[in-house]
């Protein structure tokens, strides 16, 4: 799974709807302040809605514990009565199928009944789009998820809805005539039950069900003729919504119970050998498919994320590595400097990680900095012979990291370096990370020397194929190596060893504020590397102005 795009609506600086395009390479560029961190913050903060159900949190645990003072802090122009929405768009990539324990067909090859026949949803989900509305609650003082939407494959599927008191949610929107919502045999079974098309008594449109929609409304307590009138415009489409409202068990307001198959009040539930409840395994695994199934993952890829933050540590020779780092570690960096900390000699993927720091770092086609990245302790200094007393071991054994200059072979601490390589180091490790999917990070470029910053665009481009990046960023030296490699990429030119880059690699995306919230405007580029759109103000207009 990979997040293709992000949109805001209400969120901090963002007041009407603004969408944020991703690339394998993301940039966002703009003045100070006009929200560029809102961006990730919205990431963070629906992991937060997800992960632990905190729709007014007081800080955010994937940005380091950041706090950031709860729901009015969040709402654009703390106006608690505007409904912040959060729409986050994806490719599913590898397929996501999962059976949330439904058994059914297992168990229909030893009874013989009747039930509709569903297209593998999850298998068959290519992209899709979770949207999430939370509102405060003045009556209750909270703030909830009132509506929780979701798209596949480009089509609306359908809402789960809250009351204010969060006691009654449900599936109040169902487009059962979205392509995977129809069983694979709909027509077959239409003319079965209603005879063929020209041959039918007259019927009304409405009195013409799927077997899909037939199961739900014999399973549903709630007559069908309660159906909600369809939202089509927040849906995006027309459809008719020809189901009941049908209960699910959810939590922070609209979100169902994750990592399980939904909970209903449908009836079937019983285990027995009737075909109501082969009906209800069938109707239970597609929307738990539908509803639980994006979430899940989308959980599951921003926990394997890591998000960096403008200031990140030094650590000295008393630094003690956390064992098993976790994603807030990487808010200020000390996930990475845990990461190289392992014992490699114990563990290939920590070793494997060390060397292709250490190379960023030393090779000449790199950021050549000079430095060559050493784990090691006392005690692998020592003779072969030598046994530490039980006193020594602790200090002997304790693992430290060195840089090695390869001038003098001189052995360095971090904290005997400039700022800039601690500085650069985390993004570095990221990059070459093989539990990480995507990567943010808040101003590469502090600390850096300029040549630091170009190289840092190739750390980018040379991962991307592993891992999606965001970069919050006011480098012009970084996005003129990222034109500069498209260039190379068209003309045939790249260095031995520098991945091929397209323009559709990178997304910039200029955010620029305005009397009605801020306005995100993304600058496209050719196969040239050039601008296609002109750069608001003109690209990086203080250096021309300063030079007149």
């Amino acid at each position: 799974m990979k997040i293709t795009k992000i949109s805001l609506t209400n969120f901090r600086s963002f007041k009407s709807t603004q969408c944020i395009e991703l690339a394998p390479v993301t940039l966002l560029f703009g003045p100070n302040s006009v929200g560029k961190s809102s961006v990730l913050m919205a990431l963070a903060y629906v992991q937060q809605i997800l992960k632990k159900g905190h729709c007014n949190p007081e800080k955010l645990d994937a940005l380091g514990g950041k706090a950031i003072g709860g729901f009015r802090s969040l709402v654009h122009g703390q106006d608690l009565n505007r409904p912040i929405k959060i729409r986050v768009d994806f490719e599913s990539g590898r397929t996501p199928f999962v059976h949330y324990g439904s058994g059914v067909d297992e168990l229909a090859d030893f009874i013989s009944t009747s039930y509709p026949i569903m297209t593998d949803f999850g298998g068959s989900t290519q992209t899709g789009s979770v949207e999430f509305e939370i509102v405060w609650s003045d009556r209750h003082q909270y703030a909830l998820v009132k509506n929780y939407r979701v798209w596949i494959n480009g089509g609306y599927i359908g809402c789960i809805s809250s009351s204010e008191d969060q006691r009654n949610t449900f599936i109040n929107e169902l487009n059962t005539q979205h392509p995977l919502l129809v069983p694979y045999n709909n027509d077959e079974w239409l003319e079965y039950t209603y005879g063929a098309p020209d041959e039918r008594e007259p019927l009304d449109e409405d009195e013409i069900h799927t077997e899909f929609e037939q199961a739900l409304i014999g399973l549903n307590p709630n007559p069908a003729n309660t159906a909600a009138v369809a939202d089509i415009e927040n849906a995006g489409e027309t459809f008719v919504n020809r189901i009941a409202p049908i209960a699910v068990r959810c939590h922070s307001g609209a979100i169902p119970l994750l990592g399980a198959p939904v909970k209903t009040h449908l009836s079937g539930q019983e285990f027995d050998e009737t075909e109501e409840h082969f009906k209800f395994l069938v109707v239970q695994q597609v929307l738990s498919q539908a509803f639980v199934l994006p979430l899940d993952k989308l959980l599951d890829y921003l926990e394997n994320s890591a998000l960096i933050g403008p200031l990140r540590v030094v650590p000295d020779n008393n630094y003690t590595p956390n064992p098993h780092p976790e994603q807030s570690d990487w808010a200020d960096g000390s996930a990475a400097w845990d990461l190289l900390y392992r014992d490699p000699s114990k563990n290939e993927k920590a070793k494997r990680l060390i060397e292709a720091t250490s190379e960023w770092f030393s090779a000449e086609n790199k950021l050549n900095a000079g430095y060559q990245i050493i784990n090691q302790s006392l005690a692998d200094t020592l003779p072969a012979d030598y046994i530490p007393t039980q006193a020594q071991q602790s200090v002997v054994n304790k693992r430290h990291i060195y840089f090695k200059e390869l001038r003098t072979n001189i052995l360095l601490s971090a904290h005997q370096l400039g700022t800039g390589i601690s500085q650069v180091l985390p993004i570095v490790v990221a990059a070459n990370s093989d539990d990480l999917g995507f990567v943010s990070v808040e101003q590469p470029e502090l600390h850096i020397h300029p040549r630091f910053q170009v190289e840092l665009a190739d750390v980018f481009l040379q991962s991307m194929n592993k891992h999606s990046f965001l970069i919050e960023t006011h480098s012009e030296h970084l996005i003129l190596r990222l034109l500069k490699r498209i260039r190379q990429t068209t003309d045939g030119e790249l260095p031995d060893g520098v991945i091929a880059s397209k323009n559709t690699d990178v997304s910039i995306v200029y955010l620029e504020p305005s009397t009605e919230g801020v306005i995100a405007k993304r600058i496209h580029l050719d196969g040239d590397g050039e601008f296609i759109e002109h750069w608001p103000h003109g690209f990086f207009a203080e250096r021309r102005e300063e030079l007149l």
